[in-house]
């Protein structure tokens, strides 16, 4: 049964107004609502759908593969439900414009070919237009805003459609009742459902966070200390950075710092966010205007060590990257280096920043690639407190024993950094292994006095206690390494076992990295990479280039020219090579009638009709056969020969009106029946 006039317009426009894909909902509403006055229509075969099954499976890969580009995350399959109306147009369009008004769903499938499709008992045809209409409805609530509008839209469109399809044994005003209690109970219930919904894919969108290894949070880092086991992360390239042509080295960029540990726990305390403000249209942003103000009382011990000073002049500007990143769901972590005091080009809605120079971003998009100006001589992050002295109770015995014999106790603040420096390079080795012997409560203090080797967290953590207890105020930090050149990009790429962890130390009035993790762990995380690593580098780079392609002006310009040009050929050689008729409405009609003609010939039946016509039993043109028997049958109650024809007519009916038809064997029945009334037929005129 067809949809309603311009209830499938409607809904495309209503898809548009929710996606915000007008440029596509427009022009199809254009063309299915345009059949009602374009008369002619074509007769496609079941390869010509088929032919256009295969259109829209082209549709759906090239989107998948686009949109998994731009945003390599769980919500893409949110962003691909939004085109479903895009990808089953051209199914729509062929069954619109073809004079057959349902489609042969076994022609879809390349399991069935035209040998097998030949038995009628085999067919399956369908009207597609109620289930595009519920692709349109689909559609647009996976780019649902929010408001009200969205289910009023959906309600009219629903109830248009069910409207066709009512049953007439009910009064209109008793099913609008129906329909409108059914609507205010759904519009209760869709409120839960949307709470659901979030929770849902908050639940989620945290699972593939996990599964990724990347999510970073800026108030508690749980570290692998004290954990047993071999430490492993992915090679994946997670983000890039661009230094303008300059190779750099030992550069860390950091996502968060930490300046409380308890029981292998780091934790920011009181790190609450505050709003930055974008300089310009809403991509420049500088963090050095953003002054944090920290109330915390500062202990005499570090007072008057220097200034937090915000302001930056012309002559501080220091250098330049540009890094490009992936957020999750739009939103995450940024990665920066120390002294940054301005972002640019970064497309982001919202930022904020703790006061431990965690940096926090909202947009709308994944794929982010921003410049970053910072000064290495600089710091932003907040004056030291007493919680940047803090040890724990059960580790301060062996921080003790190493301070005593280290001799650090009254050095100069440079004169302890390079005591603890060369005390790891001397005594500690790098290592993936996760030992912790006897399984003890103070993994810290088994690494200083046993074990000796470990990973970074292992290394930062140790430093940043020991330097504590050497009455210097020091902080935790996490972040990656940039390190790896990539000559075939032609920039740095950051891989997941590039996560590094290091000590934020306040020296000469500001905070500076300070790094005693051995020189060579790069080369041992090398070394566990696998051989093949490369294909995964080249497609990460490819995918890249075509995502930085299709991101910029250009590349959407020319990319949506690219795509129309190509479906333009697909279709062009699709009516080219098919040569499918077109037939005018009055074809169409002398087509129908020479069908009906056709089958009144072939059908055995009609034979029936033939004799009854010579007995004077003439069949009226408004009559139909049912009708014409059922009148005979009244007329002439005690005649045998009229009564054994109201089997007949019911298969008669079923064979040529029901889809599915009759099987072989009631054909045979059929057949044997009409021969048998009409060796009947003759014995009774001959007796006559």
């Amino acid at each position: 049964m067809k949809t309603p006039p311009l209830l499938l317009g409607a809904a495309l426009i209503f898809w548009g107004w929710q996606t915000g894909l007008w440029i596509f909902a427009i022009p199809m509403a254009a063309i299915i609502e345009g059949a009602r006055f374009f008369p002619s229509r074509w007769e496609f075969s079941g390869a010509d759908f088929r032919r256009m099954g295969n259109l829209c499976l082209i549709i759906l890969i090239f989107l998948t593969i686009y949109l998994l580009i731009r945003n390599p995350s769980f919500y893409f399959v949110y962003t691909l439900l939004q085109w479903l109306p895009v990808i089953l147009f051209p199914l729509l369009a062929a069954q619109t414009y073809s004079v057959n008004e349902n489609i042969d769903i076994t022609k879809l499938f390349l399991l069935f070919n035209d040998e097998i499709t030949t038995d009628k008992n085999q067919r399956f045809t369908v009207d597609i237009s109620y289930l595009y209409l519920a692709s349109c409805i689909l559609s647009a609530s996976n780019a649902n805003v929010g408001n009200i509008s969205f289910y009023c839209g959906m309600f009219v469109l629903s109830a248009v459609g069910l409207w066709s399809l009512r049953s007439k044994r009910f009064s209109p005003m008793v099913w609008l009742c129906f329909l409108l209690t059914a609507g205010s109970i759904g519009f209760i219930g869709q409120i839960g459902l949307h709470q659901l919904h979030l929770t849902v894919e908050d639940r989620v969108a945290a699972l593939y966070g996990n599964a990724m290894e990347r999510e970073t949070n800026s108030s508690k880092k749980q570290t692998n200390i004290g954990d047993i086991g071999l430490l492993k992360q992915s090679n994946e390239i997670i983000f890039r950075v661009a230094t303008e042509g300059q190779k750099i080295s030992d550069l860390l960029l950091r996502e968060a710092t930490y300046n409380k540990y308890q029981a292998s726990l780091w934790v920011a305390s009181k790190s609450n966010f505050i709003p930055v403000q974008s300089d310009r249209n809403g991509t420049s942003w500088r963090l050095a205007n953003s002054v944090i103000k920290d109330l915390t009382p500062q202990p005499p011990s570090l007072a008057g060590k220097g200034e937090n000073s915000n302001n930056i002049s012309l002559q501080e500007r220091g250098s330049t990257i540009t890094v490009s990143a992936t957020l999750h769901g739009g939103q995450g972590l940024l990665t920066l280096p120390n002294g940054t005091f301005q972002l640019d080009e970064l497309p982001v809605s919202q930022m904020e920043k703790n006061k431990y120079g965690a940096v926090k971003v909202v947009g709308k998009v994944d794929a982010i690639a921003y410049q970053i100006q910072f000064n290495k001589n600089l710091s932003f992050d907040s004056l030291p407190t007493e919680d940047d002295l803090q040890i724990p109770k059960q580790e301060k015995p062996a921080l003790d024993k190493i301070i005593s014999q280290l001799d650090i106790k009254g050095k100069s603040p440079s004169e302890v950094l390079n005591r603890v420096d060369r005390f790891f390079i001397k005594n500690f080795t790098y290592s993936l292994k996760l030992a912790n012997k006897e399984n003890s409560s103070m993994p810290l203090s088994i690494f200083l006095l046993q074990t000796r080797a470990g990973h970074c967290e292992y290394f930062a953590t140790a430093t940043t206690l020991l330097l504590r207890a050497a009455g210097i105020p020091a902080r935790y930090a996490v972040g990656y390494s940039v390190h790896e050149y990539s000559p075939l990009e032609k920039q740095y790429i950051i891989r997941n076992r590039h996560a590094h962890a290091w000590t934020m130390v306040y020296l000469n009035g500001k905070w500076q990295a300070f790094d005693t993790t051995p020189a060579d762990w790069n080369r041992i995380e090398d070394a566990t990479a696998s051989r093949l690593s490369f294909i995964s580098d080249l497609w990460s780079f490819l995918s890249f280039k075509i995502s930085h392609w299709l991101s910029s002006s250009d590349g959407l310009k020319y990319g949506w020219v690219l795509i129309f040009v190509l479906v333009y050929i697909l279709v062009w050689r699709f009516i080219r090579q098919t040569k499918v008729r077109r037939l005018s409405r009055k074809e169409r009609l002398a087509k129908s009638i020479a069908k009906s003609e056709q089958n009144k010939r072939e059908s055995e039946f009609y034979l029936i009709e033939k004799a009854l016509n010579e007995l004077g039993y003439i069949r009226q043109p408004s009559e139909s056969l049912k009708i014409w028997i059922a009148r005979l049958k009244e007329e002439i109650p005690t005649s045998d020969l009229i009564e054994e024809l109201s089997f007949l007519i019911e298969l008669h009916y079923r064979d040529r009106f029901d889809p599915l038809g009759i099987k072989d064997e009631e054909r045979a029945i059929l057949s044997s029946k009409i021969r048998a009334w009409l060796e009947k037929y003759k014995l009774i005129t001959h007796n006559l």
